[in-house]
């Protein structure tokens, strides 16, 4: 995904429907067009109707997850989740929270991200975190504007996480 295409969207997701849920389509699409889909996958797992243990946390359940590409929804004995990624609407913090906490302490990979502000944990210990808005405060109002290299170090970034180990 281009910066371009990312800022158009998140621009369209903040003016148009201001909702978690259009972010988490964005982060979602960037996500898996980044992630090795050779041999993982990367699923919503957001619906309140999701029973597989893999995904509940002490911070409930996340957003989107990244697991083995053999996982089978409700049987513990096939496929790994290796990543769990919280997403906010833009605008709201993704500081640590006891949320966030509960969430990253169940896997290897948290991410913690706004669309804007992206938070990378490994082990339970913060690795990294971008911001890509050129202007950080407000980024819940458009127009925005996403800085090329900080959007191109994310990819990087998101690129090089080795979601198996």
């Amino acid at each position: 995904m281009t910066r371009e295409h990312y800022e158009a969207k998140i621009n369209n997701c903040i003016t148009k429907a201001p909702f978690e849920s259009g972010i988490e389509i964005l982060v979602f699409n960037l996500l898996d067009e980044i992630v090795d889909g050779k041999t993982l996958s990367v699923v919503d797992i957001s619906s309140p109707k999701n029973k597989d243990a893999r995904f509940c946390t002490d911070g409930g359940i996340p957003d989107i997850a990244v697991v083995s590409n053999d996982f089978v929804f409700q049987d513990q004995k096939k496929g790994t989740v290796y990543g769990l990624i919280e997403v906010k609407a833009a605008g709201v913090s993704v500081r640590e929270t006891g949320q966030i906490q509960g969430q990253r302490s169940k896997v290897s990979h948290h991410i913690a991200t706004n669309g804007i502000n992206w938070i990378y944990y490994h082990n339970g210990e913060q690795q990294w975190e971008i911001n890509i808005c050129t202007k950080p405060i407000p980024y819940s109002v458009a127009p925005l504007q996403i800085d090329k290299k900080n959007f191109e170090e994310l990819v990087q970034k998101l690129g090089g996480i080795v979601w198996t180990k």
